[in-house]
């Protein structure tokens, strides 16, 4: 979400595909509303089903589900068709002047430049950008040649000109099942923000997990942004890319570095081939594209002052310059560890328990079956939940069998969390901001604070590293840990039949 809910009472069109806000997020669309009611803000949404949200619209446009990206690719070709774009913004705030290298070739046959038949993939060195000085090969040059005027048939701006050419009404109509006139009327109307190359009104774009969770939801969402940075939309009041999600959100996963691939700060984890620290920070330090002075805002040139503010906050008086700020402590990824592999690793018997804190991976992974099957083969399954669910019950699944059910020898064991009702601390909103809640109700029985049940966990495998030392104890025994907890037993055993 690049601007925040509150942000959307400044906008003067809104464009509302995969979501239905009226429904699914009524506090926060009173804003959108806000919108209309003060500022004459049209909205558009375009989805299968009349929705509550498209009862308030400006205009309903029927889409064929998972037509998406057809719809958004028409209205960029009609923008910049119509000159409905936002040229100085696009001259001196996006990669849009930027040239291409020569030998870059646009998919006319399907395929991009540098694809293997034999191996099925791509060699990505035509894509690069053409220097304007020394260059390093595979990586961004630090000096970029661009064309000012956009004219440049390598440039950015005249390549994505020429690749969404193809998306005629015609083509829109053919895909998504949206009539020729209703949807040259739509792309009319949202781009109308750039009428006559006015630049005072803004146009937002909101989504929900109807983008989201499509297979190919990250190409619909960079669609959209590249129809908002064509628009100049972007880092402006009232315009922007949002997500829509609650007051307690998976965002947090992102900003609170929950994904196996992300350390707090949004620092990349090192791989297997980062030898010491000043090989992790060339690798994942970006270098501006145009380095003069102001021509790239590059915030992130200050990774190494991130990464060792981290390393001394994970590791304090054991992350010294000396010893690389304790880099060799943090782990290293050779592959994905994404949840998907951590299961289908279970599944081929590599992986032999899981911990589960609210999440029920049963029920929200791509194939439950298989997510049953790969619990049968555990040695033992932890699950923090304030309810039995799909997981922590997967031996009761439909289709199995008392004779299977005695089988399972899995161990499982339910911890006895507290419910968001019954903690203190701090929830990650849609606007990504962190914002603090009491306790309504204190936790009942035996019940306890995730962040209790999981110090506890941790205190005492450190425990064990210290009583019986390890290949590599180190990271485990200087971890800076100061929440202390008493040494009551926190878990049950759960028995399965």
């Amino acid at each position: 979400m690049t601007n925040g809910w509150v942000d959307i009472k400044n906008t003067d069109m809104m464009l509302i595909m995969g979501g239905n806000p009226a429904e699914n997020h009524p506090c926060g669309f009173k804003w959108a509303i806000e919108a209309k009611r003060q500022r004459n803000a049209k909205m558009i949404v375009v989805d299968p089903r009349y929705t509550r949200t498209a009862a308030t619209a400006d205009m309903h446009v029927q889409i064929r589900a998972g037509a998406d990206i057809a719809f958004l690719g028409g209205v960029i070709r009609y923008a910049i068709e119509n000159q409905r774009i936002a040229k100085e913004y696009l001259v001196n705030f996006t990669n849009a002047p930027f040239l291409v290298q020569e030998g870059f070739k646009l998919p006319e046959d399907g395929l991009y430049s540098g694809f293997d038949e034999e191996s099925k993939t791509y060699d990505r060195a035509s894509w690069n950008y053409e220097a304007r000085g020394p260059s390093t090969p595979n990586t961004l040059p630090g000096n970029v040649a661009f064309d000012a005027t956009l004219e440049h048939p390598r440039s950015v701006y005249q390549l994505l000109k020429q690749q969404f050419s193809r998306y005629t009404p015609e083509m829109v109509e053919r895909i998504t099942g949206i009539p020729q006139d209703q949807f040259l009327k739509a792309a009319d109307v949202f781009t109308s923000v750039r009428k006559d190359g006015d630049m005072k009104k803004t146009a937002t774009i909101i989504y929900a997990v109807g983008w989201t969770q499509h297979s190919f939801g990250t190409q619909i969402i960079r669609t959209a942004a590249m129809l908002q940075l064509l628009l100049g939309n972007v880092g402006r009041a009232g315009g922007g890319v949002n997500a829509l999600r609650g007051h307690s959100n998976i965002q947090g996963a992102t900003d609170m570095a929950g994904l196996y691939d992300s350390l707090p700060g949004y620092l990349k984890i090192p791989s297997v081939d980062d030898k010491d620290f000043d090989a992790w920070m060339k690798r994942t330090t970006p270098t501006a594209s145009k380095p003069a002075e102001w021509e790239s805002f590059n915030y992130y040139s200050n990774t190494p002052k991130f990464a060792v503010s981290l390393l001394k906050s994970m590791y304090g008086p054991a992350a010294k310059k000396e010893n690389n700020w304790a880099f060799d402590y943090l782990p290293k990824i050779d592959r994905e560890y994404s949840w998907t592999h951590i299961w289908d690793d279970m599944y081929r018997g590599k992986v032999k328990g899981l911990i589960a804190f609210g999440m029920n991976g049963v029920a929200i992974g791509p194939d439950s079956q298989k997510n049953i099957d790969a619990l049968k083969k555990a040695k033992f399954l932890v699950v923090c939940d304030i309810y039995p669910e799909e997981t922590s019950d997967f031996w009761r699944a439909p289709g199995i069998t008392p004779e299977e059910t005695k089988a399972i020898q899995t161990e499982v064991y339910r911890l006895p969390g507290a419910g968001f009702a019954e903690k203190d601390g701090t929830f990650v909103n849609s606007a990504r901001w962190l914002t603090w809640k009491w306790a309504a109700v204190p936790t009942p029985g035996d019940a306890k604070l995730d962040q209790e049940i999981l110090s506890r966990i941790f205190l005492k495998v450190r425990e064990l590293y210290r009583k019986e030392g390890g290949a590599f104890p180190d990271p485990i025994l200087n971890l800076t840990w100061n929440y202390s907890v008493a040494a009551n037993p926190l878990c049950r055993k759960s028995p399965r039949n």
